[in-house]
């Protein structure tokens, strides 16, 4: 306990040594909101530290298996992708360092804050205007969802590929400047998660290619050529992610309703095998709500949905599909990861325990892409009303020379 006292001084340390980096470096970064957003991270990390005390939580077996050398007695007998790699992340400070059991927690906390970090300076860098919902600024209430704290709070997957979803995006704004940036992630989310590397490569490169004019067959092929080869590298790995063999892949497809059957056992369950896709989809998406809630947990996150659901609502109508049909690069890149995404985990998710945390990966991006709709909306007003003000102006001054 004393030894994660101390690593929460020194990350709390550094994430307030980070703030105020980008506070100097970015005019439009509010400081004050992510030191905020900070101790709302800090105090859903103890919440999730009691809950784990008396609860099966995934962070107990990796640690454990990190102490006892289940992998093998060297560092590198823990590399590999998906749990592997988080053992072999965590594998140096507990076994070179020592870290306790609260240590390690806190600092896979840590890195699930620079994820808020890097999402924040993404939204920032694209959403120009402020939006409110109930009076309230919906940046500062994205930020302050409580299941994205409670999943990305802990030793686990879910921590470092928040970070690496929210700093990929954010490299992808300037992708020439920021391909350190870009490199890191791409290696954080293929190490945990090959397939949705995949998936947001494939969306980058659609958007890139159907999104910018003067882009010419040739590139556009090269492009496509580029992701068919990369798909190449990790396509085992993708295979094997969603319980498929190489070789059944023609025969099998993309059918995962074994694995959603098997997910149904759980005390949290419910079985989907049975609805239709964009049933399947509204389930993994929006509920639980409150009839169907798992438990204390689902309740809270209950009131999230309805958030998500009532913020969802204003994208669904003819303009909002225009929108998403003509959006710029990013739009699509995002709209594109979190659909191909969710569309893949909501045909297993027939748990809504996994349905919950596993969204929590994906969930920024669409709120992403629905705030830059509703910029797009208040660029329009405002340019309207600059063009009346300047005709008003124009008027005003012909009166006064025919005065």
């Amino acid at each position: 306990m004393v030894y994660g006292i101390i690593i929460l001084i020194i990350t709390g340390g550094m994430s307030f040594a980070i703030i105020s980096h980008y506070g100097a470096k970015y005019k439009y970064f509010d400081a004050g909101l992510m030191k905020k957003v900070y101790f709302m991270h800090v105090f859903l990390t103890i919440v999730y530290y009691l809950y784990a005390l008396f609860n099966n939580s995934d962070s107990h077996f990796y640690y454990e298996k990190i102490l006892i050398d289940f992998r093998g007695p060297t560092w590198m007998d823990f590399y590999g992708t998906s749990t592997t790699f988080i053992e072999w992340l965590g594998y140096p400070f507990v076994r070179f360092l020592g870290f306790s059991y609260e240590a390690i927690m806190i600092l896979y906390s840590f890195f699930g804050f620079l994820g808020f970090i890097y999402f924040y300076l993404f939204f920032k860098e694209n959403v120009k205007f402020k939006h409110k919902l109930f009076g309230f600024d919906l940046l500062t209430l994205i930020l302050l969802l409580p299941n994205l704290h409670f999943w990305s709070a802990s030793l686990g997957k879910g921590s470092v590929i928040f970070l690496g979803i929210g700093l990929f995006f954010f490299g992808l704004k300037r992708p020439t400047e920021r391909w350190v940036e870009i490199l890191i992630s791409s290696l954080l989310i293929y190490h945990i998660r090959p397939h949705i590397m995949f998936v947001i490569l494939a969306s980058a490169l659609i958007g890139f290619t159907f999104s910018n004019k003067g882009i010419s067959t040739a590139t556009r092929v090269a492009m496509i050529m580029v992701g068919l080869v990369s798909f190449a590298f990790i396509y085992q790995d993708v295979l094997s992610m969603v319980g498929i063999e190489e070789g059944e892949e023609i025969s099998q497809g993309l059918d995962l309703t074994h694995r959603a059957t098997e997910l149904t056992k759980a005390t949290s369950g419910v079985d989907i095998t049975n609805y239709s896709l964009p049933f399947q989809l509204f389930t993994f998406l929006f509920r639980p709500l409150f009839v169907d809630a798992p438990g204390m947990l689902g309740l809270i996150v209950s009131f999230e949905n309805v958030f998500y659901l009532i913020v969802a609502i204003r994208i669904f109508t003819p303009k909002g599909i225009r929108f998403l049909i003509q959006g710029n690069f990013l739009v699509k890149t995002a709209f594109f990861s979190f659909l191909t995404v969710s569309i893949a985990l909501a045909q297993i998710a027939g748990n809504l325990g996994i349905a919950i945390r596993q969204k929590s990966q994906v969930m920024p991006l669409f709120l992403f892409v629905i705030l830059v709709y509703m910029d797009q909306g208040k660029m329009k007003e405002y340019l309207q009303r600059k063009r009346r003000k300047q005709q008003m102006k124009k008027l005003a001054d012909q009166l006064e020379t025919t005065a």
